[in-house]
């Protein structure tokens, strides 16, 4: 699963705009770090307001999905969007990731 190139599509902000075009960021996965928190990893850097980096910390929007449906090859999740405010490293914990990211999009990731 890791390194398969997916997208998100981006909801909120809706006026999000990326070298990919309006409302897309193309990138990979570079780890699930459980069933509700999985790491993306931009192609480019994002800017929200300020803040950049490439990593997003993604997490299910909805209560009855997570991200093993997506190893179940599901087409798309729905994710509310963390960009990660440092760099990023293998051993960072999931509630590290969640200190250290700021809520940036609404979106969904497919495949």
């Amino acid at each position: 699963m890791q390194q398969k190139k997916y997208y998100i599509s981006v909801g909120e902000p809706w006026n999000f705009d990326s070298p990919d075009g309006q409302n897309i960021i193309n990138g990979v996965i570079v780890k699930i770090l459980s069933a509700w928190c999985l790491l993306f990893k931009a192609d480019y850097i994002l800017d929200f307001n300020g803040v950049s980096g490439r990593v997003l910390v993604l997490y299910p929007r909805h209560a009855d999905s997570n991200f093993d449906d997506l190893q179940k090859d599901k087409e798309y999740l729905a994710v509310n969007g963390n960009l990660l405010t440092e760099e990023y490293n293998e051993y960072m914990s999931e509630d590290y990731l969640k200190e250290k990211s700021k809520f940036v999009i609404i979106g969904g990731i497919r495949k």
